[in-house]
C-alpha cells in the first residue's frame, strides 16, 4: 500500500497552505516490515510553516520525542525467515532505532513508554502480551498503554496499521 501524504503549513502571509503532497521520504523497507514515518511531532522544534520536513531523516526514533508525537503507516509482512532477506535490505534495520525498547531474547516483545493507538487498515495481526493474545482484522483499533508487547503477523498475506505513538510520562 503507497501512503499518500498531505501537510498543511503557514505561509509568509499567514495563510493556510500545502506544504507537502506525496510520498514521505521516510520511507523504509527491510524486508520484515515496511514503515512510512508520516510525521513526527517535536514540541522543542516548533515549525508552524513545516518547513522543516521531520521524517527526512537517516534515522527513524521508535518513541515519539519528550512531549511530542509520531504518525506512521506499518507494513507488518507474513512470517519471514531473515535468512532469506537480502542482507543489504536487512541492513536497513539500523535507521528504525528502538533503543533500548526491543528484548534481544524475545524477537518483537518490546515495550515503550508511549501510549498508542494502532489501526489495522488491512490484512491480520496478532497482538501478543504476557497474558495471552488478540487476533485483530481491518477496522479494529488497539489503545497499547505503554505494556510488553509484540505484533505477530502469522497470516500468508502482509498486516498494513497505522500508528499514533505519543509520549507520556504515564508510562515506562
Amino acid at each position: 500500500m503507497t501512503t499518500r501524504r498531505v501537510v498543511t503549513g503557514v505561509n509568509a502571509q499567514g495563510k493556510s497552505c500545502f506544504v507537502h503532497d506525496g510520498p514521505t521520504p521516510g520511507h523504509l523497507d527491510i524486508g520484515l516490515f515496511v514503515d512510512d514515518e508520516i510525521w513526527v511531532d517535536d514540541p522543542a522544534q516548533p515549525d508552524p510553516g513545516a518547513r522543516r520536513d521531520p521524517v527526512a531523516v537517516e534515522t527513524f526514533q521508535l518513541e515519539p520525542p519528550p512531549g511530542g508525537s509520531v504518525l506512521r503507516v506499518f507494513t507488518f509482512q507474513p512470517s519471514v525467515d531473515p535468512a532469506s532477506i537480502d542482507p543489504t535490505v536487512l541492513a536497513g534495520a539500523a535507521r528504525f532505532a528502538t533503543g533500548n525498547a526491543m528484548e534481544a531474547d524475545n524477537p518483537g516483545m518490546h515495550t515503550t513508554r508511549t501510549i498508542d493507538y494502532g489501526i489495522v487498515l488491512s490484512g491480520e495481526i496478532d497482538l501478543e502480551l504476557d497474558d495471552g493474545e488478540v487476533h485483530l482484522v481491518p477496522g479494529n483499533v488497539v489503545v497499547q498503554r505503554g505494556t510488553r508487547h509484540a505484533w505477530r503477523n502469522r497470516s500468508g498475506r502482509p498486516c498494513v496499521m497505522a500508528f499514533v505513538l505519543i509520549a507520556s510520562a504515564n508510562y515506562g
